[in-house]
């Protein structure tokens, strides 16, 4: 008697579609964080993902139809990324009393890893800055200021992703305080400045210094704390 074989389900066409296009988009996000924007093109993606060159122009018959893709893939994986880094934060921490509980978290706190409040909002932004998929965004940040048609679609996408960055760092921080939106975006722009900076001084510690400054400004900033602690 012979053995039988177990039986897979044969995908669908439309299965086997997606995942082709999984194979590409994964391949142009590491060639993007390996060799850049502008040494990936469609010959080095094909290269990457080990596809036929028909292929690859069936879902991307050109470099900037591919480019667009990229954009919103990017984009779904950085917010995705920091969904759950926000939930791992609001799940292990509490909200921010009105006072002195949007300070720095405590010491018990922060040997455990459960930072709350604007510590945890800080913590939650480093964290997304120094995800791979950040080096990618930036990739094509750059290239968009000379490339007028990849600028048109990064745009909105990036005004979305801005928009819910924004948001989902101001429910972590968890405080009612009119001031907090524009400290929220305060604290977007520096530390994206003092991610970009590391790019060239890795080995720097001034943008460390400027971080943990800024942790002690905040409480400053809104009135609930000596100005003395600043520095």
């Amino acid at each position: 008697m012979t053995a039988t074989r177990p039986s897979h389900p044969r995908r669908s066409q439309a299965e086997r579609s997606a995942a082709t296009r999984t194979r590409v988009l994964d391949a142009t996000v590491v060639s993007l964080l390996e060799k850049g924007h502008a040494a990936t093109t469609l010959a080095e993606v094909q290269q990457r993902a080990g596809l036929a060159r028909g292929t690859l122009l069936h879902h991307f018959p050109t470099r900037a139809a591919l480019m667009v893709a990229v954009v919103e893939e990017v984009a779904a994986r950085r917010l995705g990324v920091l969904g759950e880094r926000a939930g791992t934060s609001t799940s292990t921490g509490t909200r921010a009393d009105t006072q002195a509980g949007t300070q720095a978290g405590t010491q018990a706190d922060m040997q455990a890893g459960t930072r709350t409040g604007w510590d945890a909002a800080v913590d939650l932004v480093q964290a997304d800055l120094a995800d791979p998929v950040f080096l990618a965004v930036l990739e094509l940040w750059v290239a968009a200021r000379t490339d007028p048609d990849l600028r048109s679609v990064l745009g909105p996408v990036e005004r979305r992703v801005f928009a819910t960055v924004h948001a989902t760092v101001a429910e972590v921080v968890g405080d009612e305080d009119p001031r907090v939106a524009t400290l929220v975006q305060f604290t977007v722009d520096l530390l994206t400045g003092a991610a970009m900076t590391r790019l060239v001084d890795p080995g720097g510690s001034a943008q460390a210094r400027v971080v943990e400054r800024w942790r002690r400004a905040l409480p400053v900033l809104l009135g609930r704390a000596d100005a003395d602690t600043w520095l």
